[in-house]
Formats: C-alpha cells, sequence, structure tokens
C-alpha cells in the first residue's frame, strides 16, 4: 500500500512539473543560451543562432520566449523585411503566438512577470517592423495594451532588468518627443510624466545589465545621440560598440559609417568599407555607394562621380521602401550641396526641401557644403 502511493504521489509530482511552466527568470543556464542566441542574430551567423534557438524550444517547449527568439533570427536573416517578402508573414506570425502564449504565463503569479514582457515586447516588434515600412496605422490597435504593459514595466523593472529598455524610453521620449514636435504636446498631456535624464540612465542600465534587449538598448541610445542630443561623438562611441560585438550585421555598419562620414572621419570609414568589401547583398551595396559619394564629394570634388553615385544611392535605397529613407535624404542633401556650390540656389533648396521631408537629423540636414561644421 505505502509503494503504491508513494509511485502515485511521484507520478503526480512529475506530472505538476512537466506541467509547469517554465520561467527563465530563475534559470542562469536559459538565459545564457537566449545571450549566445542573440550574439549570432545580431552578428548574421544565423546557423548559430538557429541552433541555439531550436536548442532551448526543444527544451521549454509552450514558453514564448523560443518563439520571440526564432521571430529575431527572421528579421534579421531577411533584412531589411519588406511586406512583400514571404518572410515577413513568418516574422508576424511568430511574435503573434509569442503575444498567445504570454497570456498563459500572466495567469500564473510565478511566471506573471515574464508573461508582460512577452506581450509587450511581441507587440513592441511588430510595431517596429510596421513603423519601419511606412504602415505604422497597423500598430494602432496594439497601442493600448504597449501603453498599459510600459506603465506596469515600472513596477517590475526591479524582478526582471529587461524592462529598464521600455522605463527608459519611456521615461526620455515622453519628454524629449514633445520638446522636438510641440504639435504633439496635447496628445500627451494625460499621459504618464517622464523624466528626460533618468531615461537616458535607465537605458544604459538595460545595455549593462539585459539579456534580451541589450543590442535594441544600445542602437536606441546612438540614435538618441543623433536625433535629440545631437551629440555625434556620443552616438558614434555607441555605435562603434554595436559593430565591434555585432560584425557583419549591415544595418549597424551603415550606421555607424554614416556617423564617420558626417564627422569626416574618413580614413576610418575607408577601413570599415575594407572590412565589409566581401558583402554582396544589395544593402550592404546601398552603404557602399552612398560612401563613395560622399567621400567624392568631400576628398576628390569630383563633381560628375558625385552627382552619379548620389543618384544611385537613391535609386538604390528607394527599393527599399521607407526602411532605406535615411540614404535618399542623404543623397537628396548630398545633391542640394553639389548644385549649392554651383550656384543653383532654387535646385539645392528643392533637394533639401525633399530631404527634410524624409528626416528631421540635424546631422543631414545641417552638413555644409565646404564640409565644414
Amino acid at each position: 500500500m505505502l509503494k503504491q502511493l508513494l509511485i502515485t504521489v511521484t507520478g503526480l509530482l512529475c506530472w505538476i512539473q512537466a506541467d509547469a511552466q517554465v520561467s527563465y527568470l530563475d534559470r542562469p543556464d536559459l538565459l545564457e543560451k537566449v545571450e549566445h542566441c542573440l550574439q549570432h542574430t545580431y552578428g548574421f551567423s544565423f546557423g548559430e543562432a538557429r541552433s541555439i534557438q531550436m536548442e532551448l524550444s526543444s527544451s521549454t517547449p509552450g514558453h514564448p520566449a523560443p518563439l520571440f527568439l526564432e521571430a529575431l533570427i527572421v528579421y534579421w536573416e531577411n533584412f531589411p523585411l519588406a511586406p512583400s517578402n514571404d518572410a515577413s508573414t513568418q516574422f508576424i506570425n511568430l511574435m503573434d503566438r509569442t503575444i498567445e502564449l504570454s497570456k498563459e504565463l500572466r495567469e500564473d503569479s510565478s511566471t506573471y512577470t515574464e508573461g508582460v514582457f512577452f506581450d509587450l515586447f511581441g507587440r513592441a516588434f511588430q510595431a517596429m517592423y510596421w513603423a519601419d515600412n511606412g504602415k505604422s496605422g497597423k500598430v494602432i490597435p496594439d497601442l493600448r495594451n504597449m501603453y498599459r504593459y510600459t506603465k506596469k514595466g515600472f513596477e517590475l523593472q526591479d524582478f526582471f532588468v529587461e524592462f529598464y529598455f521600455s522605463t527608459g524610453l519611456y521615461n526620455y521620449y515622453i519628454e524629449a518627443y514633445p520638446e522636438a514636435h510641440p504639435g504633439y504636446k496635447p496628445l500627451i498631456a494625460f499621459m504618464h510624466e517622464g523624466d528626460r535624464e533618468l531615461g537616458l540612465e535607465q537605458l544604459n542600465h538595460a545595455i549593462n545589465n539585459a539579456v534580451f534587449l541589450k543590442v535594441e538598448a544600445l542602437l536606441f541610445m546612438s540614435l538618441i545621440q543623433l536625433n535629440y542630443e545631437e551629440d555625434l561623438n556620443s552616438a558614434a562611441i555607441y555605435a562603434e560598440r554595436l559593430v565591434k560585438d555585432y560584425p557583419g550585421n549591415i544595418l549597424y555598419q551603415g550606421h555607424l559609417i554614416n556617423i564617420l562620414l558626417h564627422q569626416h572621419r574618413y580614413e576610418q570609414v575607408r577601413n570599415l568599407l575594407q572590412e565589409t568589401s566581401e558583402q554582396e547583398d544589395t544593402y550592404s551595396e546601398l552603404i557602399r555607394t552612398f560612401a563613395s559619394a560622399f567621400l567624392a564629394e568631400k576628398e576628390s570634388e569630383d563633381e560628375n562621380r558625385t552627382r552619379s553615385a548620389y543618384m544611385e544611392t537613391i535609386e538604390l535605397a528607394e527599393s527599399f521602401g521607407p526602411v532605406a529613407d535615411i540614404y535618399i535624404a542623404m543623397g537628396y542633401m548630398g545633391l542640394s550641396r553639389l548644385y549649392e556650390k554651383k550656384g543653383l540656389h532654387d535646385e539645392s533648396k528643392n533637394y533639401k526641401r525633399k530631404a527634410s521631408r524624409l528626416t528631421s537629423y540635424a546631422f543631414i540636414l545641417d552638413e555644409q557644403t565646404s564640409g565644414s561644421r
């Protein structure tokens, strides 16, 4: 009788253990694998990334983390991911499944924090994808949930460091964005107040301590320094770290090269171009084409080569859609400077007007014909 009872109890405990949802928060071994998976993903080593992702999927079935990681692999493997690419449907579906599985996590107090995280960032990465492709209206149905769980992140950040990314972004942008765009002030009048300096501190905390969102925190810090702080030196420091830590990532390579060009650090640009010369994808070709146009303008002052390369930059960038608008803007500004130098002021103003519709970055719009700042 005792033997049968022990067997029954042991079986029940095993069933409960198998049925219970795994928590990544108290599993350093799982978080270490996540970190390695993301290092390979952002570094464009997709075979290695997928191998780790499949291992996590096998060991933690039913958890949203492996689906979230798979979606990121799909996104970067097909970067820049456009709606016309069949992989975009796969990316959206994987994030949808991530959000769906997060519901079960939120029903258990021991995994509630993770549930909030995967719901929020499943939606956030979809929003990023739609915004990059000029379809911000697709984000509207998710805004309420994203705002609710962003606010919840303020309560949960000390339990899950990843929330320092969302709270940092919120604290910074809720103050900085309406300062730069006063027309939006009435829309945020009733929203939770932010703290610009605290937001930067929280983002740096995420950079130094997060696993899932460390890389995104690095990128956003660089973008903030460019667009709001107007500090190219700080922006370059974060961008250099991205390229150093994630070699092969064509977005980060282009981001750094664009900053260095506008800082007139041409030797470093040539070194980066040499390191990436064997990359044959079209996006890398776009980066090289723009860099060659800028260098031709600033160094050799070859008017025909400069004009041709800027026009080719615009043509290549247009093939990617809105995600490459910054290259179109930089191409237009290059043509604007070229015509300004020739004394053709109307043509120059027309191209600058076109550029300003595509970017608000002062470092692009204020670049001088002489190359001085």
